[in-house]
């Protein structure tokens, strides 16, 4: 499974639930087909092209029941099937952006996303079923979710903040067009000497061409000494770059776990012996935290710093994997962001562990 949910009105919310609960009782084949075949798009649009065993394979489903489908989905003009193998037209991208609205009901998962907006006073939570700690492809569902959200929150002349990582690459590929005119997308933060496709400032560039937009970058490592970042910092081009994304309307992030993004940033072991005494989890913006929400180290770099993300508007967590679930409650606790993006293996951790971890005050 997955596609995303975005918490809906309480009303339509019922109206589709009772829908399906009507659906369900008089003619179940019918929501069998419904998955099997939103599961053979899905599994097409991440694997093109992609051959019908393979499908099988993945999905688990007889051979018969996969080619009659195929061929069904073909017939209406959402694949294209040909010696090289299975497509997904417009028309199936199409239709797979319309299924969206109806996943909550079919899969039964918006409660999740309620209950984590309930605990941690969120403005929107948005859940994609599955988990990515099982399922790589969750992932690719993971940066689809936030393109889409993205996507409704931009406006004319707005300025955009990421950071780097695989979940937000996943989002920059996922990008579509035909956005507000004269967006700007600015890495968060400088790069963490990773993979090139990874580093923020390749992400903000591949989004500003996906929409048509413009885009800033900053050409300097993140883990820097601190007089190097002094120095820096007085240089007119950085200066006015930093201007730029300390003014952000609109930041995406993601989040780490503590220990494993230390390592990444080649930190020094007495600052890994820091975080490990003071027991961090999560890490989000060069921030290391404990569960309880506070911040118990911070790694020095040029871009925003905390006082300027609480001045965002919109602030974005994309997160997912059971995993991760303590990270994203850490960095939920302290309270930077007002929409979560995240998957149903660390919802239901999330939910799971909170009133354990409250009962013992951490």
């Amino acid at each position: 499974m997955s596609l995303w949910i975005i918490d809906a009105p309480v009303q339509k919310g019922r109206l589709m639930d009772n829908t399906f609960s009507i659906i369900e009782r008089f003619a179940p084949d019918a929501m069998e087909i419904i998955e099997i075949r939103y599961q053979l798009l899905r599994q097409v649009m991440h694997r093109q092209p992609v051959g019908r065993r393979q499908l099988c394979r993945e999905l688990g489903y007889a051979e018969r029941l996969v080619r009659n489908q195929l061929d069904v989905l073909k017939n209406q003009g959402a694949l294209l099937i040909s010696p090289g193998g299975i497509n997904l037209t417009s028309y199936g991208q199409d239709l797979l952006t319309e299924i969206d609205s109806l996943v909550p009901a079919l899969y039964h998962t918006q409660t999740l996303a309620k209950k984590i907006k309930q605990i941690y006073q969120l403005q929107q939570v948005i859940v994609v079923p599955g988990d990515t700690y099982q399922d790589p492809l969750v992932k690719k569902d993971l940066g689809r979710a936030a393109a889409r959200f993205l996507e409704k929150v931009l406006f004319p002349s707005c300025t955009v903040a990421v950071t780097g990582g695989t979940t937000l690459a996943e989002m920059a590929e996922a990008m579509g067009t035909a956005q507000p005119e004269d967006v700007l997308i600015v890495p968060a933060r400088g790069g963490l000497g990773e993979e090139m496709e990874l580093q923020a400032g390749t992400i903000a560039a591949k989004i500003a061409k996906a929409i048509n937009g413009h885009y800033r970058l900053l050409h300097i490592p993140d883990n820097l000494e601190e007089s190097t970042a002094e120095i820096l910092k007085r240089d007119s081009h950085i200066q006015e770059v930093v201007k730029r994304i300390k003014s952000s309307d609109i930041l995406l992030h993601g989040i780490g776990i503590a220990m494993e993004m230390a390592n990444r940033r080649g930190l020094a072991q007495n600052a890994i012996d820091i975080i490990d005494q003071h027991q961090g989890v999560g890490e989000a913006l060069r921030y290391y935290f404990a569960k309880s929400g506070n911040i118990v180290y911070e790694t020095r770099g040029i871009g925003l710093e905390l006082n300027d993300v609480r001045n965002i508007p919109t602030v974005i967590a994309v997160a997912g994997g059971r995993h991760k679930a303590q990270a994203i409650k850490a960095v939920l606790r302290h309270g930077l962001d007002n929409v979560v993006i995240t998957d149903e293996g660390a919802a239901r951790e999330i939910i799971y562990s909170n009133g354990k971890d409250d009962q013992h005050g951490s």
